[in-house]
């Protein structure tokens, strides 16, 4: 078989158990993300998981950074969409919310709760954190310029920012109110101008 064709099927194949990987995160939870489960959602038979991933260790460090590749992907083209002038704040927050929730966030919450007792989960999570974080700080830099800059008290709007919309997105899970959260993100945005100002 020409190489091309065979590269071609074992990607899919990849991308299918990955998008199952985290289907299963998030549907059902890390607890009961199995091999066996993946396998079935994916639509593959058992040798070619295995041809892929030996164990679920393996299938998640797959997935974890499966997760950022696409959420830095989706953080970075939305970026390059956003409005000039007065409307960037609030569509730069928008774009925030939409990555700090979503299947994405929700099967990485299920890696991070996991990974406090899993200290190879832990370490096969951090870089792919930084990625996104990285790809995060960028955005923030460039939508909010006047929040970003200053001697530290950018990056403390920056995680402050982060944590806050970390904190609506489990809130979310058991009880949302978009109209609450809106105003939470204004207060936000208002605090931090005006820091900004005084500072």
């Amino acid at each position: 078989m020409p190489e091309r064709p065979r590269q071609q099927r074992w990607e899919r194949t990849r991308a299918a158990l990955l998008e199952a990987a985290v289907t299963v995160l998030v549907e059902d939870g890390y607890a009961r993300t199995t091999l066996q489960e993946v396998q079935s959602r994916a639509a593959v038979s058992r040798g070619a998981l295995l041809h892929h991933f030996g164990s679920k260790a393996e299938l998640l460090a797959a997935a974890i950074h499966h997760i950022a590749g696409r959420q830095v992907e989706h953080v970075r083209e939305g970026a390059r969409g956003l409005p000039a002038g007065e409307e960037r704040t609030g569509a730069a927050l928008a774009l925030f919310r939409e990555v700090m929730s979503g299947p994405l966030f929700l099967a990485g919450l299920e890696l991070w709760l996991a990974a406090r007792t899993d200290d190879a989960l832990r370490d096969a999570l951090l870089p792919a954190e930084r990625e996104i974080g990285r790809a995060l700080h960028e955005v923030f830099a460039d939508a909010f310029p006047g929040l970003a800059a200053g001697d530290g008290r950018g990056a403390v709007r920056y995680e402050s920012l982060l944590a806050l919309l970390r904190g609506l997105a489990l809130t979310s899970v058991l009880r949302s109110d978009r109209e609450i959260e809106d105003e939470v993100l204004r207060l936000w945005a208002a605090e931090a101008r005006r820091g900004a100002r005084d500072g």
